[in-house]
């Protein structure tokens, strides 16, 4: 149905599909801004294979052609070429790997080809340039994380300030309008809506191309830590009930403070489930590059295979793996299928970066490299990755400390000066309609004095409150969701960090939505006024 539908538009449009090169155009763009932010973590995981596998006794040929078939790295894609260059057109492997060097888009990939291609010719052995490499890429991998922690640094306190730019933009088109209450306003608050909205996405794009490349957890879908599971069957629940009840509540005009605050509270248990996960899988990686150094050295000191070390693993010291390390070793006694068993210990963890390196050390042993070397390899390399994330940890913890307060005061700071406003035009209305009144029933010079009065006082009447309500939500939600999608950037780790921000600040803005008009007509009235 689709093929005849697009051999139709290609026929009626000389063989083309209308908009067909810009969409090629943004496909291509997206890959290679994406393509880059995970180069230089899949050149430390590919590099980090290679090195262990150079440890067995395996040819150039094999080299390329077992990195060739780890397809989940993107720069062995570029290997893949390399190896089919070589076997299927005959050419040598330094002239293969310079061809592809040529039409490779990431330097950092480009210098590496070259430099490999340059080894060969001057005759290095490959496990030596590989080793070489290896701590070249990690430095370079150090150097890129660390930049692109200062940089998001920089660019989360800019965020902040520009958002708060925009909202006192918003706040004083919003005073503007209860002064002079002009006609035609739409023009003036679409003018506020799209300085929001370019505010945000020019901070949000910024600080995503600056957020180092981490990935948490694995996304395996056959089988994942025991939160992750608990939220992919709540969320399948909670997720079309919230919808639901949201899009009821809207067609029925419920106060819009009390669907924020129903949206924060249902999403809630996911978001506290989820960086309940999020804290567990860095604490099982931390814990893991100390457990695979000891299961390396252990199986290459005693020659015994991986049950059997296991089972003289120091446990007490690895608190967060214990369970899963005891779950495999059970199962491995009781003869069960290794492989299986394994991809059960990583799929329980939930860890990407576990089920990376567990991936790579079992199959550098199984080519029959040294177990030693390889946990050595492996963890060097898991240890580095684990160090960076903490310190990127430490930027997020004051970010997210910056983010919520300031999004509550924000938030407090426009509603409340609504229902001022609000509370002022009302207040003085009601003063009009008094000075009308008043100048019926009186003549002459005292009639003048009660209309100069009324005419003075008509720069706060025809606030026009609906228009403004819709205004302040409509404010409020894209301020709410901007400072979602800025937290989870920041914070990284998987989707469901999403709903731990979402049920943060839609509780925020739901609240302080309600109290504010509670709070405005306790503290603020005009007695003066009424009196007059």
């Amino acid at each position: 149905m689709f093929e005849d539908v697009t051999e139709r538009l290609r026929a009626a449009n000389q063989g083309k599909i209308p908009f067909e090169e810009q969409a090629k155009t943004l496909g291509d763009l997206h890959s290679t801004i994406l393509e880059n932010k995970k180069m230089e973590q899949d050149l430390l995981f590919m590099y980090t294979y290679m090195a262990a596998i150079t440890t067995s006794t395996v040819t150039r040929p094999e080299i390329f052609q077992y990195t060739s078939e780890r397809f989940e790295y993107i720069p062995s894609r570029y290997i893949a070429k390399v190896q089919r260059l070589v076997a299927g057109w005959g050419q040598n492997y330094s002239n293969a790997l310079r061809a592809v060097a040529e039409r490779c888009r990431n330097k950092t990939l480009q210098s590496m080809l070259n430099r490999y291609a340059n080894s060969i010719d001057s005759g290095v052995p490959d496990d030596d340039f590989i080793g070489t490499e290896l701590s070249s890429i990690r430095s370079i991998y150090r150097n890129s994380f660390e930049q692109g922690i200062e940089l998001l640094k920089k660019w989360g306190d800019a965020y902040i300030a520009m958002l708060l730019s925009g909202a006192l933009v918003a706040i004083i088109m919003m005073i503007s309008v209860a002064i002079y209450a002009p006609d035609g306003i739409e023009a003036t608050l679409n003018t506020s809506y799209f300085i929001i909205l370019a505010i945000s996405v020019f901070g949000l794009t910024i600080m995503y191309r600056a957020v180092p490349d981490d990935p948490r957890t694995h996304g395996l879908s056959e089988i994942c830590s025991q939160e992750q599971g608990l939220i992919r069957r709540l969320e399948r629940l909670i997720l079309p009930i919230t919808a639901a009840i949201g899009l009821m509540l809207i067609l029925v005009g419920v106060n819009a403070g009390i669907i924020f605050l129903l949206v924060g509270l249902l999403v809630m248990p996911l978001g506290i489930i989820g960086y309940i996960d999020d804290a567990n899988v860095i604490n099982r990686d931390t814990d893991f590059a100390t457990f695979i150094r000891g299961l390396g050295s252990i199986m290459g000191g005693k020659g015994i295979t991986t049950g059997d070390a296991l089972q003289e693993v120091d446990r007490k010291s690895l608190f967060h793996l214990e369970p899963f390390i005891d779950s495999v070793s059970s199962k491995l006694n009781l003869g069960l299928d290794e492989a299986r068993s394994w991809k059960k210990f990583i799929g329980e963890t939930g860890s990407y970066l576990i089920y990376k390196y567990m991936n790579i050390f079992r199959d550098a042993v199984a080519l029959g490299g040294s177990p030693d070397a390889i946990g050595k390899i492996v963890g060097s390399s898991m240890l580095e990755q684990v160090l960076l994330r903490r310190k990127r940890d430490m930027m997020v913890k004051g970010f997210v400390v910056l983010l919520v307060p300031m999004h509550g005061a924000m938030i407090a700071i426009f509603v409340f000066l609504f229902e001022i406003l609000l509370s002022m035009s009302n207040a003085i209305q009601e003063v009009m309609v008094h000075f009308d009144e008043t100048s019926a029933a009186l003549s002459g010079s005292t009639a003048t004095v009660g209309g100069g009065m009324a005419t003075s006082l008509n720069i706060f009447v025809n606030f026009p409150e609906d228009t403004m309500r819709a205004y302040v939500v409509t404010i409020l939600l894209m301020l709410t969701v901007a400072n979602i999608l800025a937290g989870k950037i920041v914070m990284g780790g998987d989707r469901y960090l999403y709903y731990f921000f979402t049920s943060l600040l839609c509780v925020a803005t739901g609240i302080v939505y309600i109290i504010a008009p509670i709070i405005v007509s306790v503290f603020f009235s005009i007695p003066t006024l009424v009196g007059v």
